[in-house]
């Protein structure tokens, strides 16, 4: 159950005067022309709506006329050619119909008889067909009351003198609309619409649950109370963490680690989870108090000493007869909703009455079934906002809120953002064309083939999707079809394969990989070889303190191969499995990864011997890895519209034993407690220190000689240029970097002004040492004194020599592949080398600060490797253009150097093309 708060406290009040009515209607467009009279001073504006349409759209916009007045007051709107919605208004003041035709004419747009001078465009009601409205149909009457007049004014923007409306809206009609809110006492309540979410139990879901999942939510969880928690279940599914036969304690205990594994909330123990049990009728009644006390007592126990108990909603212990409405303890589940409802932490929060408006034109569009628009559509419906239009920062904030309370998805990706799903439903149907259970293709033989081809080889075609959406069932989704394949592919739903021409640009693949459909088991005997542990290196993930729900295994999946190659084996066979794959690093180099109930294990399986895997590889790999991981478990939680709660990683990284089968872990944090050997308890295999620290190599210290920056005095006259300043804002965390300015001389009062304004920690330390050099005619040897004088995090004078000193290579050995320009291949292969020094990589390539800034802004959701990828190509692209540089692989290669990296790890990567 998904609460909406926008709606709540919407209440109906009628003042004495006059309330306004707002209409939606929006598909004729109309211009009313507004002529002078003979007196100068007053004009005569005449706005005639459909009639019929109040009585659908009753003050949905306001509450009274005070509201109308705050709205207006803000709205900066211009007297002329202003868009307007259709209006009616109640009035107890009025007049006889007095029509004045001769000053006063209605047409369609761009009539040539209609003189072009004060205009105010009207949308007239979907459902008035005729382009002129029929005077007859009309029951017209004018307001003469000033004090309505200027309201409507303040409303439409009109700022000449009107000293008439002609308004449609009797007093009979008043009358009868009272009472209709009257009797319905509508005006004394306050409304908050629920969100229904039902998800599908098969298994084949789980991947797509993710997308709904939020922790502004209440959850009921329904359990069958004519059965025991340890009675074996009828219909089994698949369950991570249990083979053999299932149970409702089974079944239990992994949704509730599902919902808090993904909805971490923004207060300890939300999002609350309902249990209720059913099947009450089965239940003899003399036993039902017994049976309902132990199922949740058995519940209590099972959760005992955990988190978890406390995002458990079970003190009403309610057992109900779901096909009995009238069974008293329904009521308790409806109240449960409201007492939980008005517990959550964003229960009341306030929200502008501008938004109101464009929700009822979504609901309106929706009772039109329109799913989907696109953003054009959305700016128009934006600029004809009864009250006022929303700027486009605040039609994002409003947006984003309505996705964050599952309303609609809006996805600010790039190429995402420029669509509108109204109804999740129709992503969900959308999901469920492709990814589906095998039951539900029955009878339609080309999805049943599809099924087949995913099922044993994790691949659809790209033609086989276009032929199931060309069905009546689907054909629906036709018009967006690149829109809705792209958010699949966002979600990870799908994964297109990289594909390059004969020049390494990238081309569309011809099919999509499926990783949640693959039911394979890997028998081809990859991990049986004699050789295979001295062959291998391995690490593993384990989620604390659940088992790690299958969605995420097979997001992490997809993601791998997203990247990396996946290998072939026997005659052109993908080794992509279910819950593992193996994939390509080099000619030499594999990667494993193998998804279990409760640890993922990746292995780089060299072809001769581990001793051969190189370092840098294997520590960038795990960096990205480490970093993909943390994005799909969602621990980056939006908790509004524009702020984040950033959570702690509940990932935990282990080493692992070379055994393929029920391998050992050593936590990471315990491996300097080793002697130079690790032997695994289980297999007693022999495992060097060295291998291990591998895959969380650190960049060695810089062992300063004779050539010491530090101690030539030439250089330390010098100033640092903004690069020194980035290499050098590197070296330290935000603390330091305060203590280090401070010491340079930066008064406190601005180190205090940056830090409030700056919310990027590595911006925030690379301006405060702008700062420092702006307020001085700062040199190194400043810097020298600085660092020698602070505390011992910041002591080390040799500092400098990182800032400074850069590996010198010699590239024109071998010019003919180190002169080539980088290609999208190239730039595929390299950026998980760059690893999490996205930041320094930059600065090596020579780019400014701002380039940072304006790629991370465009970057919505963390990605490494994509953050990794738009450097290389904002360097190629924009960077060599506008500095006249050609780009070639030197360049790049002398920027690993300069970030840690050997040259050595550039070429293995690159060996196929050298």
């Amino acid at each position: 159950f998904t609460l909406s708060e926008i709606d709540i406290s919407r209440s109906l009040r009628q003042e004495k005067d006059t309330s306004v009515i707002l209409q939606l209607n929006k598909k004729k467009l109309m211009e009313v022309e507004v002529e002078q009279s003979d007196d100068e001073s007053s004009n005569i504006v005449t706005y005639d709506p459909c009639p019929d349409q109040s009585d659908k759209m009753l003050n949905k916009y306001s509450n009274n006329d005070n509201d109308v007045d705050q709205l207006i007051t803000h709205s900066g709107m211009r007297s002329e050619n202003t868009p307007i919605e259709a209006l009616s208004v109640f009035a107890n003041e009025t007049t006889e119909e007095n029509p004045k035709s001769e000053n006063i004419r209605i047409a369609p747009q761009g009539d040539p008889s209609v003189h072009k001078k004060d205009k105010v465009e009207c949308l007239i009601a979907e459902h008035h067909s005729d382009t002129k409205f029929s005077e007859s149909c009309m029951n017209k009457e004018i307001v003469r009351n000033p004090g309505i007049i200027e309201k409507l004014k303040k409303m439409f923007g009109v700022q000449k003198d009107v000293t008439e409306i002609k308004v449609f809206m009797t007093k009979e009609r008043i009358w009868k609309e009272s009472l209709k809110v009257s009797k319905k006492k509508l005006h004394k309540r306050k409304i908050a619409p629920v969100i229904i979410w039902d998800f599908g139990g098969q298994d084949v879901f789980y991947s797509t649950h993710q997308t709904f999942l939020t922790y502004r939510a209440i959850y009921l969880i329904v359990l069958d109370g004519s059965r025991n928690l340890d009675d074996p279940c009828p219909f089994e599914q698949y369950l991570p963490g249990k083979s053999g036969p299932k149970t409702a304690r089974d079944y239990l205990k992994f949704w509730i680690n599902t919902i808090v594994t993904y909805c971490k909330g923004s207060r300890p123990g939300f999002p609350k989870i309902m249990v209720v049990l059913t099947h009450k009728d089965k239940v003899k009644s003399v036993e039902v108090e017994s049976r309902r006390q132990q199922i949740f007592h058995d519940i209590e126990n099972m959760f005992s000493g955990s988190p978890l108990l406390s995002h458990l909603v079970i003190e009403d212990r309610i057992f109900v007869n779901a096909k009995d409405g009238r069974d008293p303890e329904m009521s308790m589940i409806k109240k449960n909703i409201i007492k939980q409802a008005m517990m959550q932490p964003t229960w009341g929060q306030k929200l502008p009455k501008c938004f109101i408006p464009l929700e009822l034109e979504f609901d309106s569009l929706l009772q039109r079934n329109i799913p989907l628009i696109t953003m054009e559509h959305m700016k128009i419906i934006n600029n004809v906002h009864p009250v006022r239009s929303l700027t486009e920062d605040e039609l994002k904030t409003f947006l984003k809120f309505q996705h964050a309370v599952g309303r609609i998805l809006y996805f600010e990706e790039a190429h995402l953002n420029q669509h509108i799903i109204l109804a999740p439903t129709h992503l969900i149907d959308a999901f469920k064309s492709i990814v589906t259970d095998r039951s539900f293709c029955k009878g339609d033989k080309l999805r049943e083939e599809s099924w087949d081809l995913m099922s044993q080889k994790g691949v659809i075609g790209k033609k086989s999707i276009e032929d199931i959406w060309k069905k009546n069932k689907y054909r629906k989704f036709q018009e967006h079809k690149e829109y809705l394949l792209g958010v699949m592919t966002h979600l990870d739903i799908l994964v297109e394969p990289k594909r390059y021409d004969t020049s390494h640009k990238r081309i569309p693949a011809e099919f999509y990989y499926v990783a949640s459909m693959v039911r394979t088991k890997n028998t081809t005997g990859y991990h049986d070889s004699p050789t295979f542990a001295q062959r291998n290196i391995a690490m593993a993930f384990s989620l604390s303190p659940s088992v790690i729900p299958p969605a995420l295994s097979f997001r992490f999946v997809s993601y791998c191969l997203s990247l990396f190659a996946i290998k072939k084996y026997g005659q052109d066979n993908d080794m992509l499995f279910h819950r593992s794959a193996v994939f390509t690093i080099d000619s030499s180099l594999d990667m494993c990864v193998s998804c279990d109930d409760d640890i993922i294990v990746v292995r780089l399986v060299h072809s001769t011997h581990k001793t051969l895997i190189m370092r840098d590889i294997s520590s960038s790999i795990r960096e990205c890895l480490a970093d993909a991981l943390e994005k799909i478990s969602q621990l980056y939680v939006k908790t509004n519209s524009s702020g984040s709660i950033k959570d702690k990683a509940s990932f935990n990284l282990s080493f692992c034993c070379s055994s393929p089968v029920d391998p050992c872990l050593l936590p990471l944090f315990k491996l300097q407690e080793q002697d130079d050997l690790w032997i695994c308890p289980k297999h007693e295999i022999r495992h060097k220190k060295d291998f291990l620290s591998s895959w969380a190599l650190q960049k060695e210290e810089i062992q300063c000689g004779m050539a010491c920056p530090a101690t030539d005095t030439n250089f330390l006259e010098q100033s640092p240029t903004d690069i020194h300043l980035r290499r050098l804002s590197m070296q330290y965390n935000v603390n330091e970097t305060k203590e280090l300015a401070i010491l340079l001389g930066l008064q406190y009062i601005k180190w205090e002004g940056l830090y409030e304004t700056i919310d990027e920690p590595e911006r925030l330390k690379f301006e405060t040492l702008r700062t420092c050099l702006d307020c001085s005619d700062m040199t190194f040897n400043d810097i020298k004194r600085a660092i020698e004088s602070g505390t011992c995090s910041v002591q080390n004078p040799h500092t400098i020599c990182k800032v400074v000193r850069g590996q010198s290579i010699d590239f024109d050995q071998e010019p003919e592949k180190w002169d080539l320009v980088p290609s999208d291949e190239h730039f595929d292969k390299l950026a998980p080398l760059v690893g999490n020094n996205s930041l320094a990589f930059l600065v090596e390539l020579g780019m400014e600060f701002a380039t940072w800034e304006d790629i991370r802004y465009k970057q919505n959701e963390k990605d490494l490797l994509k953050l990794n990828r738009d450097i290389l190509q904002e360097w190629k692209t924009e960077f060599c253009n506008s500095n006249s540089i050609r780009p070639s692989l030197r360049h790049i290669g002398q920027a690993f150097i300069n970030i840690g990296k050997t040259i050595k790890s550039v070429e293995t990567v690159l060996a196929d093309f050298f």
